[in-house]
């Protein structure tokens, strides 16, 4: 008959690296939550600045002959007013600009970025204490 080993007290000794498991697991949630608010956010501005800046389109020359164009530095500057307006004043404008979409219909759009700062990360061994998030956003011009 085997005898019963005398293992107490073991937890104890696995305890405080399963509470540094956990905490570790927490402060990254909450950096990658905090970045994903950040995105949402970004993405609302963007949305935003890309319906201002259609304030630079040239309407009298799309009425007469449908030809699209705008005033670049216009829109450039319609935009970061939304952005310095807007709940992220530190995002970056990255394009500003005219493209065609997948359709070949053209479209504003509007690229932005912003840096966000990380809460716990900066604390883990490593090199992030920022993460860089870029959002695009564009409205489609029917004309």
């Amino acid at each position: 008959m085997l005898k019963p080993t005398r293992d107490r007290g073991t937890v104890l000794l696995m305890f405080p690296a399963a509470m540094l498991i956990v905490l570790v697991l927490g402060g990254l949630a909450i950096d990658v939550g905090l970045s994903q608010v950040r995105a949402r956010e970004l993405q609302s501005v963007a949305a935003s600045s890309a319906n201002d800046a259609l304030a630079s389109l040239d309407i009298g020359a799309l009425r007469s002959d449908g030809q699209i164009s705008f005033d670049r530095a216009r829109a450039e500057m319609i935009v970061a007013q939304s952005v310095a307006a807007g709940p992220l004043p530190t995002a970056t404008i990255d394009f500003v600009g005219i493209q065609a979409d997948a359709l070949g219909r053209p479209e504003f759009v509007v690229t932005l970025s912003l840096d966000v700062d990380l809460v716990i990360a900066p604390a883990l061994p490593g090199d992030l204490e920022t993460t860089r998030i870029t959002r695009t956003e564009s409205v489609t011009i029917l004309g």
